[in-house]
């Protein structure tokens, strides 16, 4: 079995499936008005059993007797330019998510001043915070990609690693504000959840360049993850919340693929091994 194929495949099934659901739900079984939702809903329970089903068969399918070594390159090593691609995708991806959160950050700043005692100052402030460490967040994701793809290890690059985790805690503390005054954690526990999963798999990933690889974890965090981000798209959320979903979605689909191909087989063809990109020592040599 390709779990390196069929896992993804899972994955991005899934989240799409239960994105049509999460629309249906919205649209059948939420009243506005009081924001809460109808008992019973059939579009609740099917949400709920997708997602339910989905983690078990994640839960098991990451299981077995893994192969290889356990350091950052033997993990998350690729000669596919694909892997290199998302990665810089999704690094990009949060660039642009820290340039639209500042945009935000900066109208609700006015809404407060304008109005100081209806507005509190601690979520224009968090979402400032996270806004910024996105572009640290990106250029990780950027380096991490390239590391994967050279197969060698890069100072700043490992600095930078860890900021997807540390940006995507904040982001998990600006949800908490917007969303806390909500009745019911239906509302926003597809965005809410997918935070955290998403960030404890970037987390982990990290990790593995500081001698602590979880390979079980990063893959079941990330294809949850992933999961739950897509089915979070259909809440409509703000452009940053939807740019920030998008991109740890997709370094995470990226990582992850990479992660099953070298735990469970097949390796890598020797072809691609040759034709991968030179490392930085080289390059300074035929240069």
């Amino acid at each position: 079995m390709r779990k390196d194929i069929l896992l993804p495949c899972l994955a991005l099934g899934g989240g799409g499936a239960g994105f049509l659901l999460r629309r249906q739900q919205l649209a059948s079984a939420y009243v506005p008005e009081t924001g809460l939702f109808v008992p019973g809903a059939t579009s609740t329970w099917l949400l709920l059993g997708l997602t339910a089903l989905l983690a078990l068969a994640f839960l098991l399918l990451v299981q077995g007797d893994l192969q290889g070594e356990t350091d950052y390159l033997s993990v998350f090593g690729s000669p596919e330019a694909g892997q290199m691609t998302a990665l810089a995708a999704a690094g990009l991806l949060l660039l642009a998510a820290g340039a639209l959160g500042l945009k935000e950050a900066a109208a609700d700043l006015q809404l407060w001043r304008s109005a100081p005692g209806s507005y509190q100052v601690s979520f224009p402030a968090a979402q400032l915070i996270a806004s910024v460490l996105c572009v640290p967040a990106g250029l990780g994701v950027l380096l991490m990609g390239r590391m994967a793809y050279r197969g060698e290890l890069d100072g700043t690059a490992c600095r930078l690693s860890s900021f997807p985790a540390l940006m995507g805690l904040v982001w998990l503390f600006v949800c908490h504000l917007e969303h806390g005054t909500e009745p019911v954690l239906m509302r926003y526990g597809p965005s809410l959840f997918a935070i955290c999963f998403l960030t404890l798999a970037h987390y982990y990933a990290a990790g593995a360049l500081f001698g602590r690889t979880a390979r079980k974890r990063t893959a079941f965090c990330a294809l949850l993850g992933t999961v739950l981000g897509i089915v979070s798209l259909a809440d409509r959320p703000t452009l940053f919340t939807a740019a920030a979903t998008l991109a740890f979605s997709l370094s995470a689909l990226a990582l992850v693929r990479v992660l099953l191909r070298t735990a469970f087989g097949p390796p890598w063809p020797k072809r691609l091994m040759s034709e991968r990109m030179p490392p930085l020592e080289e390059e300074g040599q035929d240069g």
